[in-house]
């Protein structure tokens, strides 16, 4: 992890930077709406964390978990376009991965776009293996290719 980035559990008083990482990051119908990441940072069953950088929020993750569930979902992972390539994308889904191991959890799984080539490299550099390819999963008709990292650890059965 890059020394410069910090991780912290991210929290309702991060949304306004949350909400402007969002909307710089995604497109216009695919990023979330201010209730919903209102909703994730507070409400959510799982996890936030936001990626900070000089005092600044650079980047977020939200992470979901069921109870009964032996996986963790990463649901949003974003990173400031300008912050791109200092390591907050590696640190957030450090603590991802983290997260899962410590709550004993199998696997961590995530939907990526299949034309989203650096978060694809990321995610394989990482040991996340291509999983199936969910056709016209996005609202503008892309693909979105499943991907999941299998942890060392898991819940005994």
């Amino acid at each position: 992890m890059n020394p410069a980035v910090g991780i912290r559990p991210a929290t309702a008083g991060d949304l306004d930077a949350v909400e402007c990482i969002e909307r710089r990051s995604f497109p216009e119908g695919e990023a979330f709406t201010r209730r919903q990441l209102r909703y994730l940072l507070t409400h959510a069953q799982g996890a936030s964390y936001a990626a900070t950088r000089d005092g600044a929020v650079v980047g977020y993750i939200s992470l979901l978990m069921r109870r009964t569930a032996q996986n963790l979902r990463i649901y949003s992972v974003a990173v400031d376009p300008a912050a791109r390539g200092c390591g907050a994308g590696q640190a957030l889904l450090d603590a991802a991965i983290a997260l899962a191991r410590r709550l004993g959890l199998r696997e961590v799984t995530l939907e990526v776009r299949t034309d989203n080539d650096s978060a694809i490299r990321l995610y394989a550099r990482n040991g996340f293996r291509p999983g199936k390819l969910l056709r016209g999963y996005y609202p503008d008709g892309t693909d979105a290719r499943r991907m999941s990292f299998r942890t060392s650890c898991g819940r005994p059965e």
